[in-house]
């Protein structure tokens, strides 16, 4: 009994995967009527999750200099298995999202292509 409860333990552990990273990124706020969008250079925050057991997931994204109040972003992540089918909380998802949990073992081809990521380099 003793061996199944560190497997269950184990596998519970394994199934919920958080990050947190900076980024240094070009950023702006894009609306749909901007012809053009004025960036400025910032580092980022990340925080990322994936619940694996649940086939859900979350992101946060602010900009370190403010603490998130010039730039902030949020939202949820949907899973099917380990397909990432899809996403709530912001316009576009941040591709550094996408590469995170990328390497965390998500198929991510489908969503890169409906985002026009390159996936040339993944």
């Amino acid at each position: 009994m003793e061996k199944f409860n560190k497997y269950i333990k184990n596998k519970i552990i394994m199934s919920e995967l958080k990050k947190s990273f900076q980024k240094v990124r070009y950023v702006g706020w894009e609306r749909s009527m901007s012809p053009t969008i004025e960036r400025e250079k910032k580092t980022m925050q990340y925080h990322v999750g994936w619940d694996k057991s649940r086939e859900r997931g979350w992101f946060e994204i602010y900009d370190i200099d403010s603490g998130g109040e010039d730039y902030y972003g949020e939202g949820g992540l949907e899973f099917t298995g380990n397909v990432l089918d899809g996403y709530d909380g912001v316009f576009s998802l941040d591709d550094e999202v996408v590469k995170c949990v990328k390497e965390w073992g998500a198929e991510t081809k489908d969503m890169e292509e409906s985002l026009g990521y390159g996936t040339e380099d993944n």
